[in-house]
């Protein structure tokens, strides 16, 4: 994952069956990573959905592997760039490389 279009966004870490894992949103048929430009808004989401066991993280070169590692295993369909609660839109989307 060296180089990754995901280094230098915020990701949702979220408990789920003792582990912690990056928020996800289903659209259509797929599951996309929902990731920030910055960690206010990644904070806003957490506010706006009262996501209360979440835990911001920017995604750098060190811990991409770490954060990411187990949303690969669950064959993303692409990535969701800040994305708002309050309107249902976001920002950017697209493919992870």
């Amino acid at each position: 994952m060296r180089g990754s279009s995901l280094e230098g966004l915020w990701v949702i870490l979220v408990a789920e069956n003792g582990n912690k894992v990056p928020l996800m949103a289903k659209a259509g048929n797929g599951t996309y990573l929902l990731a920030f430009r910055t960690g206010f808004t990644a904070r806003k989401l957490m506010v706006d959905r009262v996501v209360s066991d979440g835990e911001p993280r920017l995604i750098l070169k060190h811990n991409i592997a770490e954060l990411i590692g187990q949303s690969l295993v669950q064959s993303l369909a692409g990535v969701l760039i800040d994305y708002d609660a309050q309107t249902n839109k976001y920002r950017e989307a697209g493919l992870m490389y």
